[in-house]
């Protein structure tokens, strides 16, 4: 049985998030996001790569454009959803729960995740799901942003409460092991842009 709450859905990879299921939420996201462009990113876990492909193509055929991320952070997403005029976006990501499990966040136009209003729209409307619901219409769009860490990390080491000179002079060396997890790129390319050196452990997602 999927768990299901503000913080999205999640369960046993074939067993409860199965590809009917995938087919279901993302059919949800749908009816529930107003019309516009939504964001969409993945963990490193072996089976987001399956599920995302399947959500994207969902999407797809219900006309929406989707812009992929790739492997990238939850706040990446959030911050891609914040900066540009989309409506919404997603994440196929499990947090802390083990390798067999997997699941999916779901981010509102304004890059928070579904309040509890809209995960009842969510679920319910994934719970009444059929597929003789779909109708025909043209298929959506699907672009790749290759840069987002890179804007992500820029945005935050530019903010105002970041004094970069003092972060600098200070010539920091930190070592940061990753564990091949979706931080593998952002976290040394945010180091790197503070001026520390960096030693990078298990950082290939």
């Amino acid at each position: 049985m999927l768990i299901r709450s503000i913080s999205g859905i999640r369960g046993l990879v074939k067993e409860d998030l199965n590809r009917d299921a995938i087919i279901q939420y993302a059919n949800a996201l749908h009816t529930t996001l107003k019309p516009g462009v939504v964001y969409a990113g993945r963990d490193s876990r072996p089976s987001g790569e399956t599920i995302i492909e399947i959500m994207i193509e969902e999407l797809l055929k219900r006309g929406r454009t989707v812009i992929y991320c790739g492997i990238v952070p939850t706040p990446t997403i959030q911050f891609m959803v914040h900066t540009t005029e989309a409506v919404g976006g997603f994440i196929i990501t499990a947090s802390h729960n083990p390798i067999d499990w997997n699941g999916i966040k779901f981010v509102r136009e304004d890059s928070t995740f579904f309040h509890l209003k809209d995960c009842e729209k969510l679920f319910g409307d994934a719970d009444n799901f059929t597929p003789d619901s779909l109708h025909e219409q043209e298929k959506g769009m699907l672009w790749e942003e290759k840069n987002a860490i890179h804007k992500h990390t820029v945005k935050c080491t530019s903010l105002e409460c970041i004094n970069l000179d003092n972060i600098r002079q200070k010539k920091f060396k930190v070592v940061i092991d990753a564990v091949n997890g979706a931080g593998s790129h952002a976290f040394p390319a945010m180091l790197e842009l503070l001026g520390c050196e960096v030693i990078i452990l298990n950082c290939e997602p």
